[in-house]
């Protein structure tokens, strides 16, 4: 996966292959994972503040689990 944008430990990656065109939130270091978002919610988690892209990651996180 290609990482998009990296705040901490969260990742947003844009996913290849048959996932193209999706993209999720990875935590390395809790090991959490969204589910996959699509490219109108990628596009906004790229214009958002470091705190409220790891705030939106955070509901993403608890959302998945």
């Amino acid at each position: 996966m290609k990482v998009l944008r990296e705040v901490g430990d969260v990742k947003l990656n844009e996913g290849q292959l048959m996932a193209k065109g999706l993209n999720n939130l990875y935590n390395e270091k809790t090991g959490q994972v969204s589910f996959w978002l699509d490219d109108d919610f990628k596009d906004e988690l790229l214009t958002l503040s470091d705190d409220e892209f790891l705030e939106i990651a955070n509901v993403q996180f608890k959302i998945a689990t």
